[in-house]
């Protein structure tokens, strides 16, 4: 059963696969998908699940014009984003020209709700040098419990090539007595994020 039918339910017709896939399906896995929604939009991160690649360029321009950001400059490095999508954008490799951030990730973290990035995505900006408003681009397999398991990964999907650095991740909150010792949260501003999260299993 894809991401979408545990996030919404199935429908009546699909009831009876749904009660058969989901005594198949990993009860943890389950519990990872919607961990990170709830914790996620709790930290008012703006979620939009995207069944397909064509979805996301559907959505990406929807945030665009909601926002009025169509004549803006936005932040890119991947060069990736900038193929698939970039040819109805205005981008730039100047963080100081614009108020607007597309990226890629690592992984999304569940039990904090955040999105973990590092150098690859940021290369040599700070977080904080980062602008105001972020678009992230994610599939559901790089859900993952927690950071240790993040970090984990990274570690092995790099070995035998340099680690990345500045690892950090984005959580889109005020800093609180809780979170004020999280090292992956230091220095960190509260940011207007959005998500597009591609179903890729």
């Amino acid at each position: 059963m894809n991401f979408f039918k545990r996030l919404f339910g199935a429908t009546t017709k699909d009831s009876t696969q749904g009660a058969l896939e989901s005594q198949q399906e990993s009860t943890d896995e389950l519990a990872i998908d919607m961990l990170f929604l709830q914790e996620f939009k709790k930290n008012k991160g703006k979620f939009i699940y995207c069944a397909s690649e064509d979805e996301i360029q559907t959505n990406l321009d929807a945030i665009l014009e909601e926002n009025s950001w169509r004549a803006d400059q936005v932040l890119c490095f991947s060069e990736y984003l900038t193929k698939a999508y970039g040819n109805d954008l205005i981008l730039t490799t100047n963080p100081t020209a614009s108020k607007i951030f597309f990226t890629e990730c690592e992984h999304l973290i569940a039990n904090q709700g955040s999105v973990l990035v590092c150098s690859r995505q940021l290369k040599s900006i700070k977080q904080e040098e980062l602008p105001e408003h972020l678009i992230i681009l994610a599939k559901t397999s790089q859900i993952v419990r927690s950071i240790s398991s993040a970090l984990k990964s990274i570690k092995q999907r790099y070995s035998g090539q340099p680690l990345p650095t500045k690892i950090t991740s984005f959580k889109n909150n005020h800093i609180t007595e809780e979170n004020q010792d999280d090292f992956m949260h230091y220095g960190s501003k509260t940011k207007n994020l959005y998500l597009l999260l591609l179903e890729d299993y």
